[in-house]
């Protein structure tokens, strides 16, 4: 098979991509800062790579069929963009036949323009730059990880506090995906030329509000749990102190970013995410799913339930659950 260069490979969406890459057969070469995290997998190629290093992008693109570049766009956007604009330059140097781009959140239809929120609109400012370098790119927007539950800012307040806490308003509804789900649509587009250009809007099998996600809990873990609404300051702290840490310092390129400033860009973001009339946080996957047939459920499993919920997103919950329980910090 193919050789795929996973930018970023030890950070918890290039985790799940080497994953399964190596599961669809793929020979996968990963980029990262911290080589001990890629020690858990056999049989592939491990580099270094660093954002401000252009030299050293390209030579982690040469040779690859395909480059996997997972970045979020609520960063000052000039160093989103000269990252951006690092990786498409590398990839065409290296003769990359197809880019494949992961945003981490969801991105505007084209025909709406700018939404009036920095992050958001910054996404097609990074996607532009991507194309701009030529090379043939397909990006997916995922607009929230279910593996957020895994992180220290949600799994303390669940497994020690009985609350499942976010800063979503009771109501809002999200289409809540899993990493390896989002890894999943990026390998489709490997081989899909109809997807060349295109920005799609991913999401998971069912649409969850907070006090169902609270539900979901309190079942599977036998406890009543409740949700408990954050304060967008107090969940953007939170935030920042998890994402800015050692584990995802791939993702941040090594970079340093500002606290305050971060605090009022996710609250800005956040603030938007509950009342837009766009609905960043829901996507109708019945025609993504039409069109990309992958299977989003890894293994389904014979569950009866009587609450008229959907099995298949009850499943899709459970495994999650399962790993919330399960999962060492």
């Amino acid at each position: 098979m193919a050789l795929v260069t996973v930018l970023s490979a030890s950070g918890r969406p290039g985790l799940a991509q080497v994953r399964q890459l190596i599961k669809a057969g793929y020979e996968v070469r990963g980029t990262t800062r911290n080589p001990e995290r890629l020690s858990q997998f056999d049989n592939i190629e491990v580099v270094s790579a660093d954002y401000n290093d252009p030299d050293s992008v390209y030579e982690a693109c040469l040779g690859a069929d395909s480059v996997f570049y997972t970045r979020p766009s609520f960063e000052e956007s000039h160093k989103a963009l000269d990252f951006a604009a690092t990786v498409g330059s590398a990839a065409k140097r290296a003769n990359v036949r197809r880019l494949i781009y992961n945003t981490c959140c969801w991105g505007p239809p084209e025909e709406l323009g700018d939404v009036g929120q920095a992050g958001y609109d910054s996404v097609k400012l990074m996607i532009n730059t991507l194309k701009q370098a030529g090379v043939q790119t397909t990006t997916f927007q995922p607009v929230l990880f279910m593996d957020n539950l895994l992180t220290d800012w949600a799994r303390e307040d669940i497994m020690n506090n009985n609350l499942y806490t976010y800063p979503h308003n009771p109501n809002l509804e999200a289409s809540w995906i899993c990493l390896d789900d989002v890894a999943k649509f990026m390998i489709a587009a490997i081989d899909r030329d109809d997807l060349i250009g295109r920005n799609i809007n991913i999401g998971g099998p069912e649409v969850f509000t907070p006090p169902r996600v609270a539900d979901l809990l309190s079942g599977h873990f036998g406890k009543p749990i409740k949700y408990e609404e954050l304060s967008l300051v107090d969940f953007s702290n939170r935030l920042y102190d998890i994402f800015f840490s050692d584990i995802d310092e791939d993702m941040r390129g090594g970079r340093s970013v500002n606290r305050d400033a971060f605090i009022e860009s996710m609250s800005d973001f956040y603030k938007f995410n509950n009342v837009s009339e766009h609905k960043p946080f829901k996507v109708d996957m019945a025609p993504v799913l039409k069109e990309i047939p992958i299977e989003l459920v890894p293994k389904l499993r014979s569950v009866a339930y009587s609450d008229g919920m959907p099995p298949r997103g009850k499943i899709y919950a459970d495994l999650i659950l399962e790993l919330l329980g399960g999962e060492e910090k």
